[in-house]
């Protein structure tokens, strides 16, 4: 950083007391002098510029009058003196401040002490307003190149980033649906022996096989969940519910959890909690079993308790607690620091005893932010932990419209005659995927036709008359994408068929996606019975009240 005294030009100076001629002689044999400071005991008190000394000297009696007379008397006191350390962009500002006849005088320059040690000529001023603006352009270029590499670089980092997205995204999808494929068989078979007149033992058989397959297909779905998320992904679908429902249907999932451990179960809603709000049922129950999972998990005496409570606050917003506190193992401080990490546990000992990935804390996290929300965690080693779930909720107004109650899901799956003699197009490459399918329906009384891609199942509408179509989606010679198309870009009688589409597929976006194209409905493999025949019966006979899924399938 250039400063003023680098720009200082040391001129021989002058007493106030010595006589004007020799002022006139050094500016006459000194053409290109400008300026002479006048000092006093070192310190400028003024100065002679070579204009006004000439224009006195030149006058007819000139020479006589100013010859002989003191220098103090042809100077002029008011003159700019400048610190000769300061850097020279101030400099400048203070130059830029002087009127036009003090700039066009010049300046001097004093040391810290206030003794001259230099001048400039508004011509020096120039050149080092020019040498600045010179450097400053060089390191505005140079700044600039800088930025426009590391904008470059930004831009193929970001390339390479959202194409390793990209990729993962797309490895996920073929991974979700290599997995769904195979699990499709084992819970859908293991679905249809349920209700088959087995022995007991061989129903305990039955139930280990649908235990371990939805523990898989959670697995999955977690995974699936943390990818959507950190990809921007994942939609909250928030509509009319009743909390308090949602609460207590997810609680008594785990009562014969914490019967077989012997812990106590307590359950509190406040009672102001609205009746109706808007939120994500799903959502919220998807949160609430990860923290009840893990209560019983790390709770072997004692009880697990969910509380939950509602603070109203403005323009009929609310912000639900849930929090869900155990007597269980609890943890210590450094725990605490990386719980909500995706695949963090409390050490590696705890996955071995416990099981489980790591992942449900942190997808519960991200959920409850999502929604304005947060999830944290209040614990002691030996002492349970309580974990607080906050969200945020509308209330809902009359004219809404109703609120989603989910019912119970018994094991009666639908009146039989809601279905009798419904003629069903199935269509699927996978011949156990359609084996499964005929194993859920063919007790209700369906009558199937089946079909291996979408070219037989366009072949078998234009010759049959169908009540409904359960189209998978990936198949080989036409697949399900382009069948429904061409269904509905028909002009014949079929063209408005519903259409169940049924794909392994599980990635954000893909209900859209398929409704888009023409789908009725959409249900995700492995198939859950009740869901299937749920929104069968309400394609076909839209007024029977449908039944929700055992369990949501991603």
């Amino acid at each position: 950083m250039m400063i003023a005294r680098e720009i200082a030009k040391a001129t021989d100076s002058l007493e106030p007391d010595a006589p004007g001629a020799v002022a006139i002689e050094r500016f006459r044999s000194t053409p290109d002098l400008h300026l002479i400071p006048v000092v006093l005991v070192g310190k400028p008190i003024g100065i002679l510029t070579r204009e006004r000394t000439f224009q006195k000297f030149t006058h007819q009696f000139g020479h006589e009058i100013w010859s002989k007379r003191p220098v103090r008397d042809l100077m002029s006191s008011e003159f700019a003196a400048i610190p000769d350390s300061i850097p020279i962009e101030r400099l400048l500002e203070r130059v830029a401040a002087l009127s036009q006849q003090t700039l066009l005088d010049g300046v001097v320059f004093v040391d810290g002490e206030g003794f001259y040690s230099g001048d400039a000529t508004a011509f020096d001023l120039y050149k080092a307003a020019v040498t600045v603006t010179t450097i400053k352009n060089v390191e505005l270029d140079a700044r600039n190149e800088s930025l426009r590499e590391a904008a470059l670089s930004l831009a193929h980092e970001t390339d390479r980033a959202k194409a390793a997205s990209q990729s993962k995204s797309e490895f996920l999808a073929a991974m979700s649906h290599e997995i769904r494929t195979p699990l499709n068989g084992v819970l859908g078979m293991a679905q249809s022996l349920q209700h088959a007149d087995l022995p007991q033992s061989e129903m305990e058989k039955v139930n280990v096989i649908l235990d371990s397959g939805k523990s898989l297909l959670l697995l999955l779905n977690d995974v699936l969940d943390l990818s959507k998320i950190e990809a921007g992904k994942l939609e909250i679908a928030a509509v009319p519910a009743d909390l308090r429902h949602t609460i207590k249907r997810t609680c008594d999932l785990f009562q014969a959890a914490v019967a077989e451990k012997g812990l106590t179960f307590e359950t509190s809603i406040a009672d102001d909690i609205p009746g109706s709000l808007i939120y994500d049922p799903l959502r919220v129950r998807q949160c609430l079993s990860n923290l009840i999972s893990n209560a019983i998990k790390f709770t072997d005496r004692g009880r697990v308790s969910v509380e939950v409570s509602c603070t109203i606050l403005a323009d009929q917003e609310c912000c639900l607690t849930i929090a869900v506190t155990d007597t269980g193992i609890g943890m210590g401080a450094d725990v605490q620091s990386r719980l909500f990490q995706a695949f963090s546990q409390a050490d590696s000992s705890t996955s071995r005893k416990y099981g489980g990935t790591g992942l449900g804390l942190a997808i519960s996290r991200q959920l409850a932010r999502l929604r304005g929300g947060d999830l944290s965690a209040d614990s002691a080693e030996g002492k349970g932990s309580t974990f607080t779930l906050t969200i945020r909720a509308k209330a809902v107004a009359a004219e809404e419209g109703p609120v989603v109650r989910a019912s119970a899901g018994s094991a009666d799956l639908s009146p039989p005659a809601s279905l009798l003699g419904t003629r069903v197009l199935l269509t699927d490459d996978n011949a156990i995927n359609r084996q499964v399918v005929r194993l859920f329906l063919a007790p209700l009384g369906c009558e199937i036709a089946e079909a291996r891609n979408g070219q037989e199942a366009l072949d078998k509408l234009a010759n049959e008359a169908f009540d409904l179509v359960l189209l998978d989606v990936h198949m080989p010679v036409m697949d399900g994408k382009e069948a429904i198309q061409r269904i509905r870009a028909s002009e014949t009688s079929w063209r408005a068929v519903p259409v169940i589409a049924l794909t392994a597929d599980a990635m954000a976006g893909d209900h859209e996606r398929l409704l888009a194209l023409g789908m009725t409905d959409y249900l995700p493999k492995p198939l859950d019975q009740r869901a299937l025949i749920s929104k069968m019966i309400n394609l076909v006979n839209p007024r029977t009240i449908a039944v929700e899924p055992m369990a949501a399938a991603g």
